[in-house]
């Protein structure tokens, strides 16, 4: 096996055996009753980290608490809104650096670089074995349950980060839905922050002429229909209005 093979079964929490641990364990197969023996090295510390432990081995690894069991939830819920706050390119650099960094990992390489965005899996040199663990550290760090096919219904880095911005991304209303949204990120980051007199005048030289422009679509949009807006009229225009409908003008 190469040492990436061998780091990999260290990480899963079966570590290989040496040849003299296997031929002694072989040998105590032999001279005993069982019909039926497995010979293995257990690390109960590397098994504990794991997102999954298997079944056959939950006997043998005390279970987390149910506190502990329902926190992936939760994760996945924060990182989905660190990722709403964020610009949708800078969503897809943080993902597709989460991804290439866990295949790094898997494979032994010392960082994401080596992770061809758009290569395929397999030819990158992952297998049945690396694509279930890759799947089990994209759990742990996302708090999502994704499939242990994951690597195959999506065989490239690039497809996989479309499939976790797609289960983590929550997508905008359109129209005055994603507006609101907008403002309130807005007022969130107005309560969070001190401004001086100059950042201050700036700031609401803007705030004034996005108002401006708010007025002026309802305008228009009123113009549009024929109709009048009372509210977005000048004094001028309501004079205007009502020498027109008295004759005056």
């Amino acid at each position: 096996m190469s040492e990436a093979d061998m780091q990999r079964l260290a990480r899963s929490g079966m570590p290989p055996l040496s040849v003299e641990q296997g031929l002694t364990l072989f040998d105590t197969a032999l001279a005993g009753e069982r019909a039926l023996v497995l010979p293995v090295r257990l690390d109960l510390a590397a098994l504990r980290t794991q997102g999954e432990i298997p079944a056959l081995l939950r006997g043998l690894i005390r279970t987390p608490s149910r506190r502990a069991v329902t926190a992936a939830p939760q994760s996945a819920e924060s990182l989905g809104q660190r990722l709403n706050a964020m610009p949708e390119e800078e969503r897809r650099d943080v993902l597709l650096t989460l991804v290439r960094d866990q295949a790094a990992a898997v494979l032994g390489h010392a960082g994401g670089s080596a992770v061809g965005a758009s290569r395929q899996f397999q030819e990158l040199g992952f297998d049945s074995l690396t694509a279930v663990e890759f799947r089990n550290r994209l759990n742990a760090a996302t708090g999502l349950r994704l499939p242990a096919t994951l690597l195959f219904d999506y065989p490239t880095p690039v497809a996989v980060v479309d499939h976790l911005r797609s289960r983590l991304v929550t997508e905008e209303a359109g129209g005055a839905g994603s507006v609101l949204a907008v403002l309130d990120r807005l007022e969130k980051a107005i309560t969070e922050m001190t401004v001086d007199a100059q950042e201050f005048k700036h700031v609401a030289g803007r705030i004034e002429v996005l108002r401006t422009k708010w007025a002026e679509l309802r305008r228009e949009s009123a113009n549009d229909t024929g109709e009048f807006d009372l509210e977005a009229a000048s004094d001028d225009d309501v004079f205007a209005l009502l020498d027109d409908e008295l004759g005056l003008s």
